[in-house]
Parts: structure tokens; C-alpha cells; sequence
């Protein structure tokens, strides 16, 4: 039992507590095939360039990097990097607590709050965008910390440095500038330091990291930039609609954290704020501030598009200022949290429910929790079965298909991520599809000019069909198709899926209708 009657002691179980969850992260890393997600940055490693459709290329990069020191694609090569970020991060974390509470319980305890949610759990040691932005978001909230501590104005060198990875990380990674400005304005004692030439050193370094991504806009029209305003602004116009996507939005958010963390994230917030209105502390404005995006993405969710990861560098600092409070029980505005829980006997619930809905998904996903009449409904809806289950299996059963000449190809850009790398030899997959929604793919072959009296090994998880009234397909853009026998993906020992494979001969990328070349633009469409 966690106890502060017993310092030595709680300070064991709490490394011995991160130690097993970093050993949990690695058995993840080793044991679970890639993901869509993840197999789609892999496949950016494999053609680096200076940014990328969806975001900028930070990922790719570090994947990049791992796969040849180790010299194969594997699913723990892949991941290896991010999970020495989780590494990395909890340390950051632990230290940055330490430094602005003044407390190494504090900081073990920030340590395994970031480590015990279910999207740490589950998706630490993942190869996405935000692992690598939360770590360097992290390394810049450490570099304030020092800051604070030592009045070195040089940690602003670093935390530009590290603002400028965290953009080449994601996008969102450019959020970490206005929050430290924010809050060295809400600072009476460091609003000063805004006339010296540190900070603004510090953002031109952050700056400099932008440019490769700029180049590649400049590039491909700004294809990336209004990729990312697109979705970012596909709200429905019903009031009511927007109304229940906030909300929604707040729920994800909540099993994403936890419902407990959550909770005591939220009344953490505001009650050091109200805290702060009465007497502010630098170092609890400096977590609030750096939690500037859980608040933006929020009021974006009622008005817009919000996904639900978008926020997620905001909980770092939050969850430091939620041990804080719950370790307070002078501060009156923050009173009824610390004398209602206290930390240890917060983090003992905590974990119970983080634990049990980790449990609950893992089960599901390596054992099946569902029976398989009902996942053959859900289909795609259960994204869980979706992503995990069947990937493997097909990239054995293709080859058997495969004959010389035959391109291999997909109709989206995560099948096609997919196929690569689970097929053997990991070849080169081509995006074929009749639509016209851009892809990173479509930066790779904008045209189908180069395919044409290829004969394609094309495979879908739907059939393909004649072009109808209601459905427009490639049928016609070859000579001939002939159908071959579908992969079931199994479940319980049963097939609730089929991946449907054809041959297509002598490809026309021209007739009946031209394919391509495909605008990068939605509104081109």
C-alpha cells in the first residue's frame, strides 16, 4: 500500500510500479503486429523526404533511423524508438515535477500518473506522431523548469530547440510557443525577460525547424497545410450536431485519460486557476499554460473537427499540477480535492479503473471478448478487431496469388501501408482507386500513366464490381478481371471477414475514363 508514513518504502513501489509498466511497453512492442497507423509512417521511412501530406516527418525519420542500425522492419524495430521516448519522457516528467514542486515524491508520483493512463498503457511505445511530439514537448516544459529554478535565460536556447522538434514531430507541436509566451506574459516577475534576446533566439531556433516543412508545401502547392485546415474544419452545421460532437469529443477524452484522471484533471485545472486569480505561483502558471491545448481543442470540438489524440501533449504538464494539488491540503481553492482523496489513495483508484479498461481492451484484442456473429456485424466499427486482426495472415496468404509481372495494389492508403509490410520482401504497394481523395501516395504517383498494360493484383476488402449508378469502380480500366480466391480473416474459428483479391490484365489508366493524374486538393475534386 502507498504511504507517506513510509517514504523509503513508497518510493520502491513506485519504481518497481514504472519499471513493470515499462516492461509492459516492451512486451507490446515486441508481441503486436503494426497497425494502420503505424505500418503508414513506416512506409514514409521507407521514402524520406523533407515533410509529408498528413504532417511533418519526425516519425519517419526515427523510424527511419531505427530500421537500419538493426538493418530489418520488424514490428519492435519500427517501435524501438519511440519506446526509449517513453523512456526518455518519464524521466522528463519525474524531473520537471521535482524541479517545480520541489518534491521527488511528487515527481514519482507525476511519473506513474503519465504512465498509468490507458493511452500510455496501450500506445507508449507506438511508432505515431504524438509519442515523438510528447516528448519533446515534455524536454521544453523541463527546460522552462530549469529555468525557473536557475535564472539561466540559455534554457531558452533548448526549449526552442526543443519547440522546433516537437513541430517536426506534428503540427501541433507549434502550440508549445504561444503557451510558454502566454505565460511569461501572465508572469509579473519574468514578463521583463520578454525584452531580452533569449526567448527570441529561442523561437528563431524553433523557427528554423519549419523550414523543411515549408519547402515541401512550397513544393506541393501548400497541399499539406490545407489537408490539415480541411479536416480541421468539418463540422456539421447543425447546432445540435456540434453540441453532441463536443461532447463526444469530452467523453473520448475521458476514456482516453481515464474517467478518475480525468476528473481530477478537470478540477484541477480549476481550481488552481481560481487559486492562481487570488495568488499566483510561476510554476503552477507554468503547467497551466503548457496545458493551453487541451482548452483550445475543447472549444474547437464544439465548432469544428477534434480528434481525439489532438490534445494530448496538454495532460503532461496538467497531470504534474493534478499531483500537486492532490498533494496540497493548504491551498483553500484546492482544499476539497487533497483532504477528499489525498495522492496515494487517488492514485490506488486510479489505477484500479486505468488498469481494468486496459485489461478490458487487451483481452479483446488478443483473445476476443465478443462473439463472432456480433464482430461480423460490427465489421470496421470495432476498430480494435479491425486493426489487429488479419493483417499478418494475409501478407502469408498473397504470395501464393502473386505471378511475375503483377503489381501488387490496394484502394486505400492504409491497406496499402499494410501490404507492404506484411507481405514477404515488403514490395512496393501502388494506391488504385477510382476517387479522388488525395493521399501521401498521391505524392509518390500522381499519375497511373506508368501501369498502363500492367497486369495489377488488386485487393480491397470489397469486391470488385462493374461500375453501377451507385458505384463507381476500375472494372472497366482493365481488359479482362479475374477473381481469386478471398482471404477470411478468422475470429474464434470462425470468418467474420473477407479480403477480396483479383487480377486485373492490361491496365488502361485512360479508358473508359482517365485516372489521374490526382489533384492533391479536396476542392479539385
Amino acid at each position: 500500500m502507498l504511504t507517506s508514513d513510509n517514504p523509503e518504502k513508497e518510493k520502491w513501489i513506485l519504481l518497481l510500479a514504472i519499471a513493470g509498466i515499462f516492461l509492459w511497453h516492451s512486451i507490446l512492442t515486441v508481441s503486436l503486429n503494426l497497425i494502420p497507423d503505424e505500418c503508414s509512417y513506416w512506409t514514409w521511412s521507407r521514402r524520406l523526404d523533407w515533410s509529408y501530406f498528413d504532417n511533418s516527418g519526425m516519425t519517419a525519420y526515427l523510424i527511419r533511423l531505427s530500421t537500419e542500425i538493426f538493418g530489418r522492419s520488424t514490428p519492435f524495430t519500427v517501435r524501438f524508438p519511440f519506446l526509449i521516448g517513453c523512456l526518455i519522457t518519464t524521466v522528463l516528467i519525474y524531473s520537471s515535477a521535482v524541479l517545480l514542486s520541489g518534491s521527488s515524491r511528487i515527481g514519482a508520483y507525476s511519473a506513474l500518473f503519465f504512465n498509468l493512463a490507458p493511452l500510455s498503457l496501450l500506445g507508449a511505445g507506438a511508432a505515431v506522431h504524438d509519442n515523438a511530439l510528447i516528448m519533446f514537448w515534455v524536454l521544453a516544459l523541463w527546460s522552462m523548469a530549469k529555468f525557473v529554478r536557475t535564472d539561466n535565460h540559455n534554457y531558452f536556447y533548448l526549449t526552442g530547440l526543443s519547440a522546433g522538434l516537437a513541430i517536426l514531430s506534428k503540427y501541433t507541436g507549434v502550440l508549445l510557443l504561444p503557451s510558454i509566451l502566454l505565460w511569461l506574459v501572465s508572469s509579473k516577475r519574468y514578463r521583463p525577460i520578454l525584452t531580452r534576446k533569449e526567448p527570441w533566439i529561442g523561437a528563431l531556433i524553433a523557427a528554423l525547424f519549419t523550414l523543411p516543412i515549408l519547402w515541401w508545401n512550397y513544393q506541393n502547392g501548400w497541399a499539406s497545410f490545407k489537408h490539415i485546415l480541411f479536416i480541421g474544419s468539418s463540422g456539421h452545421p447543425g447546432l445540435w450536431r456540434k453540441v453532441a460532437d463536443g461532447i463526444g469529443y469530452q467523453l473520448s477524452q475521458c476514456l482516453t485519460i481515464s474517467p478518475l484522471f480525468y476528473f481530477a484533471i478537470i478540477s484541477a485545472i480549476l481550481s488552481s486557476t481560481i487559486s492562481q486569480i487570488r495568488k499566483r505561483t510561476d510554476e503552477k502558471l507554468l503547467l497551466l499554460f503548457m496545458g493551453t491545448p487541451l482548452v483550445l481543442f475543447s472549444v474547437m470540438a464544439f465548432k469544428g473537427h477534434s480528434e481525439a489524440n489532438w490534445a494530448v501533449m496538454g495532460y503532461l504538464s496538467t497531470g504534474i499540477l493534478t499531483v500537486m494539488v492532490l498533494s496540497d491540503r493548504d491551498d483553500r481553492a484546492t482544499k476539497f480535492l487533497s483532504e477528499r482523496y489525498g495522492l496515494s489513495r487517488f492514485v490506488r483508484i486510479g489505477t484500479i479503473v486505468s488498469v481494468s479498461l486496459v485489461a478490458l481492451i487487451a483481452a479483446h484484442a488478443w483473445l476476443g471478448i465478443l462473439p463472432a456473429f456480433v464482430e461480423k456485424r460490427l465489421g470496421k466499427e470495432d476498430r480494435i478487431i479491425w486493426e489487429t486482426h488479419g493483417w499478418r495472415g494475409l501478407g502469408k496468404y498473397l504470395p501464393g496469388l502473386i505471378k511475375e509481372g503483377d503489381v501488387i495494389a490496394g484502394d486505400t492508403y492504409q491497406l496499402c501501408s499494410l501490404l507492404e509490410f506484411n507481405i514477404p520482401g515488403q514490395p512496393d504497394v501502388r494506391y488504385l482507386s477510382p476517387w479522388d481523395r488525395p493521399t501521401q501516395f498521391d505524392v509518390w504517383h500522381r499519375s497511373f500513366d506508368d501501369l498502363a498494360g500492367k497486369n495489377i493484383l488488386f485487393v480491397s476488402s470489397k469486391p470488385l464490381l462493374p461500375t453501377s449508378s451507385v458505384l463507381m469502380t476500375i472494372y472497366e480500366n482493365f481488359s479482362s478481371v479475374e477473381q481469386l480466391p478471398p482471404y477470411e480473416v478468422m475470429y474464434h474459428g470462425e470468418p467474420i471477414r473477407e479480403i477480396y483479391v483479383c487480377r486485373g490484365h492490361a491496365f488502361n489508366p485512360y479508358k473508359p475514363r482517365r485516372l489521374g493524374p490526382r489533384s492533391l486538393f479536396y476542392w479539385d475534386q
